[in-house]
């Protein structure tokens, strides 16, 4: 799978692109530069996808198109004349720095996956787009039989842009690969595409080719950019390197074709920055089309004449590509209209626009300087960033350089819009925009230092402080990055082939990403529930945000609504009532499936916490239900779950406590745990949290297992091992080591413990889960008055 994700799938992506700016190329008459083939044929891949995935009749043939207009322009190329082949060493090194910059987090792993999970819900959200758009298109599930559906109705019914996630569906149907496995390889070919487009915006700026290469590359990867892009910045990313490659193909040298030709490359960009971001592009299109087009027809005079057959073409490639996207646009207009929604979405707090300018030394964008960050380094790197901008600016418009002035007034009046206008969650897609931008101008104005003697040394090392200021605060991001825990989601991707269209299924824990992935069974889950809700017990601790929900939280008719249980496994947990049967258990899940002919269960009593206790009262309650029933009845018991929880006896002293529970590791440290075990035998040992850098576990001294890479929600626990533990007490000791160059390897500042949460220890007896049991209707009140521990208790007749 890994080498499928990063070798295979990049190459398809490239190849389509390649394919389809080649054929753009040739239509335009030689209108693209070769080094913006690759990015052209990236917006050709949008345009496309935005309109075949428009409806439902034709979303099926969104990833064949792609394929025959890409094999259609490498025909054209091998039936043309060959043309020069260029050295294409820097501009590949343009390219590569941020397709390495933004796969590094995911390649140091050795696994598939991508980074930011457990920070944020959205990359679920665009891969079940992605999904919905090269199957079924925009048309919106009646009724929502899943919590895929229900993300999908939402997010369409909003009219949210879908070019990005089209293409990401596309693309990774053509090369046989799920979108989960393919969305980081998407994002870092996206961060490539900004570095090329850069590279050919600073041609006339920095003439040295190796210089040009590391300041497109660095231009391409602006902190507050990377950051995002960490955290699912699908539309975001894509949307910045169709702006720069919109900016460079309205300065590129004119062909000798008729204007409609020479125009269409920029109108391809134009439509695919449209289709992967709305109306949020609009302020920067429309000022890098009045700077760059204004004074042409000033000069003219006159709009440029298009024949009968031009102008019909033109026409009609407006209704054809402009009807989706606006009809899209009307449904997203009010939230925009209002600047974006009012709240700060996974923001602890607003992202100020002097983000823009570059540097933001902080590993987590989401929290303030002054929080999580270093406010006065950063704004002195800042100041000196913006100075050289200005310097780069400055420089452009005296050499008449128009597709640097153009970024530049592009990037400062755009953001200056949604500033004014726009919401805190808009200005920060505002500023991804315009950073790249800004930081390409940056290396332009250290490049006007570099005139010859003294200037010289002063010029590099004003590039040398612009590209360090960048990438100090992307090692920040890189290193408190949190990867995917691919190998659980594997499993569960494993399970849900098994169980297609047996479902409904119930989903009791917190994992957006089992939507995506039990959308075929179908399922729901805790992140989007049932419109009608999830129906509780009285007695169900009620909870902002339950991250897992014990099966005694739930009714027994909502458990009766599904024909399957997915559960994460946990030794703690309550097993499902007597009417389900153990169906498969994996390293991570337990697939519990509803009997055909279930017994009737007259009552269904949980006993565990939260609940009433096995008091006098509930016995009685439970015999006199029995006589009711007479021979038909039944007692069945569940006994109590068979895993212990252990707090942790000794922490280290920097490590800060959670809620009683567990600990929050900052740096280096270790928990100590006292245990004891009443018989000798195997027992499977389990850790709760969420874990980055490598823990290891030891018991009595021996070291027994180890995880790292494994993202969790609060109340999530990961198996760690199987022991041999003799009777009596034993010590368990957590340990969790330095950082080093991996990423996820860092110490989070905001205090959610996405990377750094730890304990409690559990420890179960190994084996299967425990039989229910079954009592005659005389045996009933021996066993209600006994000591033992049960997990629930039941009433029941024989099914029919």
């Amino acid at each position: 799978m890994f080498l499928h994700a990063w070798l295979i799938y990049p190459a398809v992506l490239a190849v389509l692109a390649w394919g389809c700016g080649l054929l753009l190329g040739r239509v335009a008459g030689g209108a693209i530069p070769r080094v913006l083939i690759l990015p052209a044929g990236f917006a050709t891949l949008t345009v496309v996808g935005v309109i075949l995935t428009f409806l439902e009749v034709t979303a099926a043939l969104t990833a064949p198109a792609l394929v025959v207009l890409a094999v259609a322009g490498f025909a054209l190329l091998l039936r043309g004349r060959p043309r020069p082949a260029g050295t294409w060493g820097w501009p590949l090194a343009a390219a590569l720095l941020p397709f390495l910059a933004i796969a590094a987090p995911v390649l140091v792993t050795g696994q598939a996956g991508f980074t930011g999970y457990a920070r944020i819900v959205d990359i679920a959200f665009q891969l079940d787009l992605a999904q919905q758009f090269i199957t079924d298109g925009r048309a919106i599930p009646v009724p929502a039989m899943s919590s895929f559906d229900q993300v999908v109705g939402r997010t369409l019914g909003a009219g949210y842009p879908g070019g990005a996630q089209a293409v990401l569906g596309a693309t990774a149907q053509v090369a046989r690969l799920d979108p989960l496995w393919a969305w980081q390889p998407f994002l870092a070919f996206a961060g490539a595409m900004l570095g090329l487009a850069l590279w050919f915006l600073l041609r006339d700026a920095i003439a040295w080719r190796p210089g040009r290469a590391i300041a497109a590359g660095v231009a391409a990867q602006p902190t507050i950019l990377y950051a995002y892009t960490l955290t699912g910045g699908i539309k975001e990313v894509a949307a910045a390197a169709l702006v720069a490659l919109c900016a460079a193909l309205l300065v590129a040298p004119r062909v000798e074709v008729s204007p409609a030709r020479a125009a269409l490359p920029a109108f391809v960009a134009v439509v695919a920055g449209l289709g992967t971001f709305s109306l949020g592009v609009v302020p920067w299109i429309a000022v890098l089309l009045a700077v760059v087009l204004g004074p042409r027809l000033v000069r003219a005079r006159r709009l440029p004449r298009l024949s009968g057959g031009a102008t019909a073409l033109a026409a009609a490639a407006v209704v054809v590509v402009g009807v989706p996207i606006a009809l899209a646009t009307v449904k997203l207009a009010p939230v925009l209209a209002s600047g974006g929604p009012p709240d700060l979405g996974n923001l602890a707090g607003p992202v100020p626009p002097w983000a823009a300018i570059g540097p933001w030394l902080t590993p987590d964008h989401r929290y303030p300087l002054d929080v999580a960050g270093t406010l006065a380094p950063t704004a002195v790197l800042a100041a000196a960033v913006l100075v050289l901008a200005v310097l780069g600016l400055v420089r452009a418009y005296g050499r008449s350089d128009t597709g640097l002035v153009a970024a530049g007034a592009a990037g400062a009046l755009g953001l200056a819009v949604v500033v004014a206008f726009g919401s805190a969650w808009a200005e920060l897609k505002a500023i991804t925009t315009t950073a790249p931008l800004c930081v390409a101008l940056a290396f332009a104005g250290a490049a006007a230092l570099h005139r010859g003697g003294r200037l010289r040394a002063i010029g590099l090392a004003a590039g040398a402080l612009v590209a360090v200021a960048v990438l100090a605060g992307n090692a920040l991001q890189y290193r408190n990055a949190s990867p995917a825990p691919s190998q659980r989601l594997a499993e569960l991707r494993d399970i849900a082939d098994r169980l297609e269209d047996e479902g409904p299924a119930l989903l009791p824990v917190y994992e957006e990403l089992a939507e995506y992935l039990l959308r075929d069974v179908p399922a729901f889950g805790l992140v989007n529930p049932p419109e009608d809700g999830l129906a509780l017990r009285d007695q169900a601790p009620m909870q902002e945000v339950a991250f897992a929900r014990d099966l005694d939280d739930f009714t027994l008719e909502e458990l009766r609504r599904y024909r399957l249980i997915v559960m994460r496994r946990d030794p703690t947990a309550s097993r499902p009532p007597s009417d389900f049967a153990l169906r498969e258990r994996t390293a991570h899940y337990a697939v519990w499936e509803r009997r055909a002919v279930p017994p009737l269960v007259a009552l269904h009593q949980p006993l565990g916490t939260g609940f009433e206790d096995r008091t006098p009262a509930v016995c009685e309650t439970i015999e006199r239900r029995l006589d009711e029933l007479g021979s038909r009845g039944r007692m069945v018991y569940a006994p109590a779950p068979d895993g212990r929880s252990f707090t942790a006896a000794s922490a280290s002293p920097q490590w800060m406590p959670g809620d009683g529970s567990f600990w929050l590791g900052r740096g280096p440290g270790r928990l100590r745990y006292e245990v004891a075990v009443a018989e000798g035998g195997r027992y499977g040992l389990w850790l709760r949290g969420s874990f980055g850098r490598e823990v290891t576990v030891l018991v009595d001294g021996r070291g027994v297992g180890s995880l790292r890479w494994r993202g969790n929600y609060p109340q999530q626990a990961e198996p760690v091992a199987r022991v041999e533990l003799d009777a009596g007490e034993h010590s368990v000791e957590v340990v969790r080591g330095g950082g080093s160059l991996l990423a996820g390897t860092g110490n989070e500042l905001g205090g959610e413990g996405t990377t750094t949460r730890v304990g409690p220890v559990i420890l179960a007896p190994d084996g299967p889960p425990a039989r229910v049991q079954t009592a005659e209707a005389g045996e009933a009140a021996e066993l209600c008055a006994s000591d033992a521990r049960w997990d629930w208790v039941e009433i029941v007749t024989p099914g029919r």
